[in-house]
């Protein structure tokens, strides 16, 4: 009775991993596909337009733009390989065991605080107070990337010395060396920075300027591309929750139930459950293009920049003498 319990047990645990690993595969393929083209459009689009040279939630959203395909090209690709294919570069190069997350934390990490910086420059853009709309500039605006951009690689320095490949009962493993780095990195970077921090920020802020937007005299005030920037804004802030809280409720359930005893039904379950929300985390890199695709104005923007583009290469290319002078007699 009780080996067909375990080989019931084995059977059950293969199926789930067979259907998690094709799904997690498939949604992996889809956000990598859509995430790159959305972002080399979204590119196009902000240089086309000249937007992001004056206006500072524009700016935000253009160097994310670069930072969410970091993560798409070398966080999703990576970890597509590793969950559908087996090949798992971290197990098998150390310097890539080593730089591997801490790049990609890096782009997370500021990518995350860009997005709290849009929050609140959409507040200060609807403000019924003349001298909060003010404090929205571009001057300030690229100081905070600038400081953004140093202040998350000064952070994540310390990962380059304390994570490392080693050897765990014949098993080789990228993990942290240090406990208390690690213990860090779990309820401080993962919980807090990357989850709990951006969707409390963008949750407040967001709020706030819909109250805000709900003022007649206000809305008014605005100019069209205030009011384009404030929706595109919004609509990346429904996104956050929408991909973010998953996760963000995963890994609280991970951290509470740290000590208790699992058996491996359970432990098979839940690493299934991490590795399916971590890969739908990373639609928070690939959907900024399809949220801006709800404003309007963006969608005629970026017809214009296409119909451009493509007219600059019909412009650019070199036809034979025959047809540039016409048929001689």
């Amino acid at each position: 009775m009780s080996s067909n319990n375990n080989t019931s047990m084995t059977l059950t645990i293969l199926q789930l991993q067979t259907g998690f690993q094709y799904a997690t595969l498939v949604l992996g393929f889809i956000l990598l596909i859509g995430g790159i083209l959305g972002n080399l459009l979204n590119i196009i689009v902000f240089i086309k337009v000249g937007n992001y040279k004056n206006n500072g939630c524009s700016l935000y959203m253009f160097v994310r733009t670069f930072l969410d395909l970091n993560i798409l090209l070398v966080g999703l690709t990576t970890r597509i390989l590793s969950t559908g294919f087996q090949m798992n570069f971290t197990l098998t190069n150390r310097i890539w065991c080593k730089t591997r997350i801490g790049f990609v934390d890096i782009n997370a990490q500021s990518t995350c605080t860009f997005i709290c910086l849009q929050a609140i420059d959409i507040f200060m853009c609807s403000s019924p107070s003349v001298a909060v709309r003010q404090k929205s500039n571009i001057r300030i605006a690229r100081y905070l990337i600038i400081g953004t951009l140093c202040i998350w690689f000064i952070h994540e320095l310390p990962y380059y010395f304390f994570q490392d490949l080693v050897i765990v009962r014949g098993t080789p493993m990228c993990i942290a060396t240090n406990t208390i780095y690690a213990q860090y990195r779990s309820y401080v970077v993962s919980l807090g920075i990357v989850t709990i921090i951006p969707i409390t920020v963008v949750s407040i802020f967001g709020f706030l300027t819909v109250r805000h937007m709900k003022t007649i005299s206000v809305t008014r005030s605005l100019s069209s591309l205030t009011k384009q920037t404030i929706s595109m804004a919004l609509s990346q802030i429904f996104a956050v929750l929408v991909f973010n809280s998953p996760y963000a409720t995963w890994q609280i359930y991970t951290v509470v139930t740290a000590n208790v005893v699992k058996n491996t039904y359970r432990q098979t379950v839940e690493q299934l459950v991490i590795s399916f929300a971590a890969t739908y985390g990373f639609a928070i890199y690939a959907s900024s293009f399809y949220c801006y695709c709800l404003s309007k104005r963006f969608r005629n923007q970026l017809v214009v920049s296409l119909k451009e583009l493509v007219g600059c290469k019909n412009m650019n290319q070199v036809y034979p003498s025959a047809q540039r002078s016409g048929t001689r007699t």
